[in-house]
């Protein structure tokens, strides 16, 4: 009697065992599932939330290439007086004039505006470095419409995003207002920086968002100048380490000595 005893006890026993082996892994198996249910809420969210973000990229490109093509008034070759306008705004805001006066500037001059055109020359170099490395990554190409008529262009031109007039013009404008003490000059170069960019648009050059984006770097651009901005004695001292540049200043002429 006591070995059947022993003999049921220890069958209850791992009977308990056995049990309790059960109840662990369907607790086990309860966990995972929960685990299991997280992840997939997560990325069902993470998926909804990525598609709407696409959807809102959809709508603001398709946005952006309809009001583009709306403003594009003067794309057309024969839209006549102010289509020559905007051309003549184009010139005024391309980067080879600007270099042009920059470069004669610090030849002609030895006072603050020699300063001035040092860092202004600084600005276009790195403009060109920026827009030109921007446009060669992105490669988003020009509006359909847009004419094959650009002044003096170079293949990296070809490409849309950002607007390399729009960069140059705002941050032209804002070294100028940094620069100028006079109010009204720095309002009026104000106003010509946002008809140039505007331009870019009404020719058909670019879109919206290419100027738009032109205007936000451009900004940025004139902060940087003005943050690591290089005295005139520094500027002189550089301009030394150039060779035969004393001999063409010499021969040119200078303005502003003694002030």
């Amino acid at each position: 009697m006591a070995l059947v005893t022993s003999v049921e006890g220890r069958n209850g026993g791992n009977t308990a065992n056995k049990r309790k082996n059960v109840a662990d892994m369907n607790n086990d198996l309860s966990d995972k599932r929960e685990k299991c249910s997280e992840s997939e809420k997560r990325e069902a969210m993470s998926a909804s939330s990525l598609g709407t973000l696409r959807l809102m990229l959809v709508c603001l490109h398709r946005l952006d290439i309809t009001l583009s093509r709306k403003m594009s008034v003067c794309a057309d070759k024969n839209s006549g007086f102010w289509r020559t306008i905007m051309i003549v705004l184009e010139i005024s805001g391309h980067g080879v004039p600007w270099i042009i006066a920059a470069l004669f500037s610090i030849l002609v001059f030895t006072d603050s505006r020699q300063e001035f055109a040092c860092n202004l020359l600084l600005a276009l170099l790195m403009d060109l470095v920026i827009v030109g490395g921007l446009k060669v990554v992105v490669r988003r190409e020009r509006p359909v419409y847009n004419a094959k008529d650009m002044f003096a262009t170079v293949s990296v031109d070809n490409y849309s995003f950002p607007s390399g007039h729009s960069t140059r013009a705002v941050m032209v404008a804002g070294l100028f207002a940094v620069f100028l003490v006079r109010e009204v000059w720095s309002i009026l170069i104000g106003c010509w920086a946002v008809c140039v960019s505007a331009s870019r648009v009404i020719l058909g050059r670019h879109h919206l968002s290419d100027v738009f984006f032109g205007v936000m770097i451009g900004l940025l651009q004139c902060g940087v100048i003005c943050a690591v901005w290089i005295p005139n004695p520094t500027c002189e001292e550089l301009l030394k380490l150039l060779p035969f540049f004393g001999t063409l200043r010499d021969h040119i002429g200078i303005y502003g000595r003694g002030n």
